[in-house]
């Protein structure tokens, strides 16, 4: 008879198989041939528990669990099965299996649950597919946010939009039909592997996250002229001259707003790119990060880059531009996303009760909980990244009995949401 650790190994391993790139990674890139293969797969795991499976107008893939209270809010848990290309086996799948097998253990245990329990499989979690900004989708369709604007216009590396990518998927989609009313989910809960070095570094085998940093991200560039490297100093146009003075005071007033904000230019792409041409051209992009919600309320951050644009703009007579990177019906940058605390604390003693230890963490990229936080209580549990924590390539790692230890405190989690409050 499989362990639990074994089933989760095996569901891991099966999924894993599920790729475009064999030997290469997993690529299982939403609305897909392998989309499909793993979709048809959790659906078979879900019907052997008996739950009602039903899936919503973007694809995403709920399992209900019928509670004793009737026409109740619902606790939710789940993740995503979509990957990069030439991913790892462990984002988001992890998750999506943790949340499988604690399903299956509520039924080997004839759980009486009073809320309805319902597992649910995110196809279209990441962002590389589409395109910077676009992705959460299956989260962004429960909550109202996700436009038929955006399914008409990203595209991913095949030339496809996300409508076209959909149709020949075999959705029809429907935004209206996935929108949840305000109050109708009571928990969201998510387990993801961290994609980062803090758990395995310290030895510690559970994460319990307080907040998800906020993000923006904006493209800027420097139009110059080029000319040999003859060319006199006083009549040059370097846009990368320009590009470097706007690094430097960027950098420098961003660490003047205090700890409450991080902010980088991250990738410059120079044309020419050489050392016999003046660049006559650099494309810049940024990122930010906000750790408090009070600093997208008290700074333009759009305003402070277009100012520092337009002063180097004078002083080096090289016209700059400003394009933001922005979700669609979302701010730039956003604010964090605040965990539901009283959880954590929950959490807390459930590692205690299990020999499990924990450290609270605020690290982490976007996942599908940072879209829920504003929409109902929200929670995430991280368990430790192998080989310095790297992810999104073919080396991501994350240990079996970690998974299985993640999914313990998940389903002590969920057991006691899923009671009434006597």
């Amino acid at each position: 008879m499989l362990t639990r650790t074994d089933r989760i190994q095996k569901d891991l391993e099966t999924l894993a198989t599920y790729t475009a790139t064999p030997g290469h990674g997993v690529t299982r890139s939403s609305y897909s041939k392998e989309d499909t293969m793993a979709k048809e797969y959790l659906i078979h795991e879900m019907e052997k528990l008996h739950l009602n499976i039903y899936q919503d107008g973007v694809g995403t893939i709920f399992g209900r669990r019928e509670g004793s209270q009737k026409d109740a809010p619902v606790v939710m848990f789940g993740s995503h099965y979509d990957s990069v290309v030439n991913g790892g086996a462990f984002d988001g799948a992890a998750g999506t299996v943790a949340a499988l097998e604690v399903m299956r253990i509520l039924t080997e245990e004839n759980f009486q649950n009073d809320y309805p329990l319902e597992l649910i499989v995110m196809n279209a979690e990441e962002g590389a597919t589409f395109g910077p900004s676009t992705g959460v989708t299956n989260s962004r369709a429960m909550v109202g946010t996700l436009t038929m604007d955006e399914l008409k216009t990203v595209k991913n590396r095949f030339g496809q939009t996300k409508l076209e990518a959909m149709v020949a998927y075999g959705l029809k989609p429907d935004l209206e039909s996935c929108i949840r009313k305000p109050g109708s989910i009571k928990n969201f809960v998510e387990l993801h592997v961290e994609q980062g070095p803090v758990l395995d570094q310290a030895q510690v085998e559970i994460g319990l996250i307080q907040y998800l940093a906020g993000i923006g991200r904006y493209t800027i560039r420097f139009h110059g002229q080029t000319a040999d490297s003859t060319a006199p100093m006083s009549t040059r146009k370097d846009a990368l001259v320009a590009a470097a003075a706007f690094v430097k005071e960027f950098d420098a007033q961003i660490k003047a707003l205090g700890p409450d904000v991080t902010g980088m230019v991250g990738k410059l792409d120079i044309t020419p790119n050489s050392n016999q041409f003046v660049p006559e051209y650099v494309e810049g992009k940024i990122e930010i990060r906000t750790f408090q919600k009070e600093i997208t309320e008290t700074t333009d951050f759009h305003q402070l880059i277009q100012n520092i644009l337009d002063e180097v703009s004078y002083t080096y007579g090289i016209p700059c531009e400003l394009e933001e990177i922005r979700r669609i019906r979302y701010p730039n940058p956003t604010g964090p996303s605040v965990m539901n605390a009283e959880n954590v604390e929950k959490m807390k003693s459930i590692c205690d009760h299990l020999g499990y230890s924990y450290l609270e963490i605020n690290n982490g990229t976007g996942h599908d909980s940072m879209i829920m936080t504003d929409f109902c209580d929200t929670n995430m549990i991280y368990v430790p990244s192998r080989n310095h924590g790297v992810s999104h390539c073919p080396e991501e790692w994350t240990d079996y009995e970690s998974i299985k230890k993640g999914a313990d405190v998940l389903l002590c989690l969920i057991k006691d949401l899923a009671k009434k409050e006597k």
